[in-house]
């Protein structure tokens, strides 16, 4: 989490060339996705009302496919964008002890132990207490000079 031009992208990016230097044999994956760039029907799936027919989202996709995939390589899926309160919510029950995605056609996909979810955002500002209780956070400042100090 952080502004612009904060290193987000560049801190996750270093941490999967890292995993990859050190197991090249057990190669970490990230399929990124920006969730605001799609209206939340098409990020998570809808029944047409035409056709009563489902229709997959582009997240519920994704997660299809990394779960059903039968190695256990880590698998990251990386939601680029600001929260909106329409789709967030709808995260925490993959983000709690479930990992399940529960979508409205009632399927249930799960986010498997070697799958992870990773929030690249500006800030909480729509994150209700559920959601960000349930984070782990990093915070990336563009502020010059010391992050950390040691106080001895």
């Amino acid at each position: 989490m952080g502004p612009a031009a904060s290193d987000k992208s560049q801190c996750w990016r270093t941490l999967v060339n890292a995993r990859n230097l050190r197991d090249p044999d057990i190669p970490t994956s990230v399929v990124d996705l920006n969730p605001k760039a799609v209206k939340t029907e098409e990020l998570y799936g809808y029944i047409s009302i035409a056709t009563r027919e489902w229709r997959d989202g582009f997240l519920s996709n994704i997660m299809r496919k990394m779960s059903s995939t039968p190695d256990e390589k880590p698998k990251w899926i990386l939601l680029d964008g600001d929260l909106d309160a329409n789709w967030i919510e709808s995260m925490n029950s993959v983000m709690d002890d479930n990992r399940m995605l529960t979508l409205a056609s009632n399927e249930r996909i799960p986010l498997l132990p070697h799958m992870r979810m990773i929030f690249e955002i500006r800030d909480l500002k729509h994150a209700t207490p559920a959601t960000v209780s349930r984070a782990g956070i990093l915070y990336n400042s563009t502020d010059e000079g010391s992050q950390w100090t040691t106080h001895g």
